[in-house]
């Protein structure tokens, strides 16, 4: 039971992870430097060895209880966005989300069930985690949206799915939901490097994921508090449910997971369940540890990895307490903030609109439509950092042409085409 589904001896909160000398303060061991044999050989054990196995429970749990309605009366039928639809299904989502990130908040915070903060005598904030809870109920919501797009297309037989019953009777159903299964928290981290390192560069950045990096000392609410444009991009991880031939379950089940796994991997302490030093690392000093721990050997191999505070010059003696000062909802936003914000509703839009009545619409302007949603927010964003002059910018790690042509191709191929496909395939005709 030493490490078994996420626990660490045994236990969900008092201990840190196997390799903590426990002599020292927090954050001051170095993490192993994982290798993609590491990584592969510990594959096949994802849902035995790490926390995948609380969140998949919860995820089949979900599936079960609240099935889909995908019949032709269905409010999935309706529109890829179904006031109904989101109704029916948003509660859903933030009771469990909600819920799951208030359990770690309060036990860290309230019962203090963790002993090793990364910042020793930090000052609760109130308002920074009111910010992170407003902008984590923005991305749920559009989480739902998600759904409802991929609702809509099984509904309207835009997008083939494997049904529950050739799941459970057929030996290739059942083993399509059985590579879901697995599979999804291994694309998980593939897709989060590149998406994470692609909203790095700079204008994305400045404009989009700067938002997420207010919070320099991490609390829960912080996993899921991001610019709408980014809950796009970290959505985009639905490219399998896209792509294969797959259960309803795959969608459910990649959900879970990109809604809850953030919560204690942003707790602030190095003591319990998921704790994560190595992105807490990344959020301190922000140009490393791209990956997830259990990817890291991508950050290894691109130079990135940072192995603990000892190896940043401020921070060798034990970090100092900051103030994330701009994780307010007090502070108007800026002009700059609000003119990207409403540039990028305008790219999602028309789509929105034409997706009403798909039938009027021609191939070509479903196309310029469809690719506004998923690349105009990119676009805009270099448009608007060029115009203004104020606010953070990340200084982009030093790579080779080719290594940053490498993370600027993958990095579009799984954020802006995942995004422009599925808004795509709502506006073509039905099958």
């Amino acid at each position: 039971m030493e490490n078994m589904f996420g626990m660490v001896r045994g236990k969900y909160f008092g201990e840190p992870p196997l390799y903590v000398d426990k002599t020292l303060p927090a954050g001051m061991t170095d993490l192993p430097k994982p290798t993609v044999i590491s990584w592969l050989r510990n594959s096949p054990f994802v849902l035995v060895t790490t926390p995948n196995f609380v969140w998949a429970a919860i995820s089949l749990a979900l599936y079960m209880l609240a099935p889909y309605n995908l019949g032709p009366n269905s409010t999935a039928s309706i529109a890829p966005i179904s006031s109904a639809f989101f109704i029916e299904r948003f509660p859903v989502w933030f009771s469990i989300t909600f819920g799951y990130f208030s359990f770690w908040h309060a036990t860290l915070y309230g019962f203090n069930m963790a002993n090793r903060p990364f910042i020793a005598n930090r000052v609760y904030n109130l308002d920074k985690v009111l910010h992170n809870v407003f902008w984590t109920t923005s991305g749920i919501a559009i989480w739902t949206v998600f759904e409802n797009v991929f609702a809509y297309l099984w509904a309207t037989g835009r997008l083939p799915y494997i049904s529950d019953t050739i799941s459970v009777s057929t030996p290739w159903g059942l083993a399509a939901f059985v590579a879901a299964f697995m599979g999804i928290p291994v694309w998980r981290s593939v897709h989060f490097y590149f998406a994470h390192r692609f909203l790095h560069y700079t204008p994305l950045y400045k404009q989009v994921h700067s938002l997420h990096h207010r919070n320099t000392d991490i609390e829960p609410f912080s996993g899921l508090c991001m610019h709408p444009v980014e809950h796009l991009y970290y959505f985009a991880c639905i490219v399998p449910s896209l792509v294969f031939y797959c259960s309803p379950f795959a969608l459910v089940w990649n959900g879970i997971h990109l809604l809850l796994s953030p919560a204690a991997s942003h707790s602030g302490y190095e003591d319990h369940f998921q704790s994560d030093m190595f992105h807490y690392l990344h959020h301190r000093y922000f140009e490393c540890n791209y990956a997830g721990t259990d990817a890291a050997f991508m950050d290894l191999a691109f130079g990135t990895f940072k192995a603990s505070f000892k190896d940043h010059p401020v921070d060798k003696n034990g970090p100092k307490p900051r103030d994330d000062a701009k994780s307010t909802l007090r502070i108007l936003p800026t002009q700059e903030f609000v003119t990207y914000l409403a540039g990028s509703a305008l790219c999602v839009l028309p789509w929105i609109y034409t997706a009403q009545k798909p039938e009027s619409i021609t191939p070509n302007h479903a196309l310029v439509v469809s690719s506004a949603v998923g690349f105009g927010p990119v676009l805009l964003a270099s448009i608007v950092s060029h115009f203004y002059s104020a606010g953070t910018y990340a200084h982009p790690v030093k790579m080779s042409l080719v290594a940053n042509l490498l993370h600027l191709v993958l990095g579009t191929l799984f954020c802006s085409v995942p995004i422009t496909y599925g808004c795509w395939l709502t506006l073509i005709p039905k099958n």
